[in-house]
């Protein structure tokens, strides 16, 4: 069989190689059609004028690219070879750029099954070829397993087709579009291979997606084609031509969407997915043998639970903090919790109860109670805030004031136990929740029947406002030079009161003075023994049997300290010199300092 050389020739339409004794792909026939023979010239079967039918081919191929850009307007632009297209030709080159866009909710919809496929260390690449350039985001798991799109920078097609950059922004729309006459398409076409291989790296492993928002277009449809090439089959020199690939071949199954965002759509697409991760709302907890102040999790929403959901739990408030309570949100990974996110809201002491809902994949939104803000502390500092104990907020307090009258001394003591009552009455400013006893103790005379004579003065129980009147009363009494003090019938008093008062109520003990209590007999200190033969240490004993006893000494000074001091203050000791209401509060827990206060709720037992 004998074969003929072909030439080829560029077309002036399209500017694609084609061959001199066919018909190029765009329609432009390669050479003009004869006039017949038996017609005059002229007549009707003359053949056409070949400019006028070159201009009008142009211009039809030209609308085409024209109408992508802007079907309102597009007929108007000046890159049109052959002038301004009639109705007739406009309506046509809408009729062909019509390419019918997919519907966004499939996109979204294909985007959703294909992260809710992927594994815990998969990843999604979407590749979105559109007007402005190429951009890559890669859907990942997070740390927390919720997924995650981080889109990285668009290379524009000024870097990627340089040789259309050569006019202005609208020219280049235009060439991208299709308006390629006029354009080595050889050279662009390579041009276009070599910078997606550099500028456009896809890596291996990955699920991809290929999305046209400039669907029709012939460079971004192209670039896609080109890419999915790169990553399906061995590299190929391009052919010269473009042409639609074929919408049927797996490895090339773009997305075509107009007027779509797809960065917003992929970032509803992945608020809308159930979650893969159980998430739990910090609380605090004590732990049973050691007492210990430890961190733990309270549901909040299970894996699966889809956006929209609402739980509810309730929490108890055991420290209104001065920087709100924390509602921190965290889920569990293999190597220990992850955080989430970490609120703050100012909440009162007792039981609240929490509602959040599912506002996106890994999202929660409070919405009870109202008022929560991020808190910008990290997590570190907010575990370094937990207390080694619990501290129980007082709500009902009796307040046991225990003074001695003698020394000089006298006035600091007094002083300061008032200051004390004043705190103590702003903190509790309900008649219910404050009771404060007064006892002054001066000394024994040891006189035949005088011993037990104006050994003790004040007042029990009583309102703060009674209690403070009461300390104004008290009257210095002059010293003796006997070492001991009636600590021990002050104890007396005390222990057949404290047995009176409720378990549920505080009980503070406050101890002010300088002499230690009388022995109930002789001892090795040589201290004249009780004359009613009290032991403070079982009046002490009865004392500490209540639940809520704290108990506090306030020494004149450091050198009195002796065995008798040391055992009641077992809460705090203090120099009457260094302290202050304040310090007496918190040492006594009457208000829980800051470094024992608890910034996380704690589990209701409703849950």
């Amino acid at each position: 069989m004998s074969h003929r050389e072909i030439d080829y020739v560029k077309c002036p339409v399209c500017f694609v190689l084609s061959d001199t004794n066919g018909t190029c792909a765009c329609g432009w026939p390669s050479s003009p059609p004869a006039a017949a023979d038996d017609e005059p010239p002229g007549g009707p079967g003359a053949v056409p004028d070949e400019g006028e039918r070159l201009r009008s081919a142009q211009r039809a191929f030209d609308a085409v690219a024209a109408a992508r850009m802007s079907p309102a307007d597009g007929s108007d632009l000046p890159f049109i070879r052959g002038g301004r297209p009639s109705t007739a030709e406009w309506a046509e080159a809408l009729r062909r750029a019509e390419t019918g866009g997919e519907p966004v909710e499939r996109f979204r919809a294909r985007i959703q099954r294909a992260i809710t496929e992927l594994s815990d260390r998969g990843r999604l690449t979407i590749v979105e070829a559109g007007e402005s350039g190429i951009v890559v985001t890669v859907v990942d798991l997070d740390g927390f397993g919720l997924p995650r799109p981080r889109p990285r920078p668009a290379v524009p097609w000024t870097t990627l087709v340089p040789a259309l950059a050569t006019g202005s922004l609208q020219e280049l729309r235009f060439r991208l579009a299709g308006g390629l006459g006029g354009v080595d398409q050889g050279r662009l076409w390579t041009e276009l291979h070599r910078n997606l291989e550099d500028q456009v790296p896809l890596p291996d492993g990955y699920r991809l997606e290929f999305v046209c928002t400039a669907p029709g277009w012939p460079v971004p449809e192209r670039a896609l084609a080109d890419l999915a090439g790169f990553v399906n089959g061995p590299g190929q020199n391009p052919p010269e031509a473009w042409t639609a690939p074929d919408s049927h071949d797996p490895r090339w199954t773009p997305f075509r969407l107009t007027g779509v965002d797809v960065a917003a759509a992929v970032d509803d697409a992945v608020a809308a997915l159930p979650l893969r991760a159980t998430l739990e709302l910090v609380v605090a907890e004590v732990e049973p043998r050691s007492g210990k102040v430890l961190p733990a999790g309270a549901q909040l929403f299970a894996a699966g639970d889809e956006v929209g959901t609402e739980r509810a739990v309730h929490l108890r408030c055991v420290h209104p903090h001065d920087e709100g309570t924390v509602l921190a949100v965290m889920t569990w990974r293999d190597d220990g919790p992850r955080v989430l996110f970490t609120g703050v809201v100012r909440l009162p002491a007792g039981q609240h109860r929490i509602r959040a809902v599912l506002a996106g994949a890994g999202q929660v939104k409070f919405i009870e109670p109202g008022g929560v803000v991020p808190d910008r502390r990290s997590w570190s500092e907010l575990m370094a805030t937990l207390p080694d104990r619990l501290v129980p907020e007082v709500t009902e307090l009796d307040v046991v004031c225990v003074i001695d009258l003698c020394g000089g001394g006298f006035e600091s003591r007094r002083r300061l136990a008032s200051e004390f009552v004043r705190l103590a009455k702003r903190r509790f400013p309900r008649p219910e929740q404050l009771r404060v006893a007064v006892i002054g103790y001066g000394r024994h005379d040891f006189r035949l029947g005088k011993e037990r004579s104006g050994v003790l003065g004040g007042a029990w129980l009583a309102p703060a406002a009674v209690a403070l009147d009461t300390l104004a009363g008290l009257r210095s009494v002059r010293p003796d030079r006997v070492p001991g003090a009636p600590l021990e019938d002050a104890l007396h008093l005390v222990a057949q009161g404290v047995a009176k008062i409720p378990p549920r109520r505080r009980v503070v003990t406050l101890f002010f003075g300088d002499r230690p209590p009388h022995p109930s007999r002789d001892d090795a200190d040589g201290l004249l023994p009780c004359p009613g033969r009290i032991d403070w240490r079982k009046q002490l004993q009865r004392i500490e049997q209540h639940p809520g006893l704290t108990s506090a000494v306030v020494l004149d000074s450091s050198e009195s300290l002796g065995s008798a001091w040391r055992r009641l203050g077992r809460t705090a000791l203090l120099r009457l010199d260094q302290a202050d209401a304040g310090q007496l509060a918190a040492a006594t827990h009457v208000i829980v300092p800051d470094s024992g206060r608890l910034v996380f709720p704690m589990l209701d037992t409703e849950n």
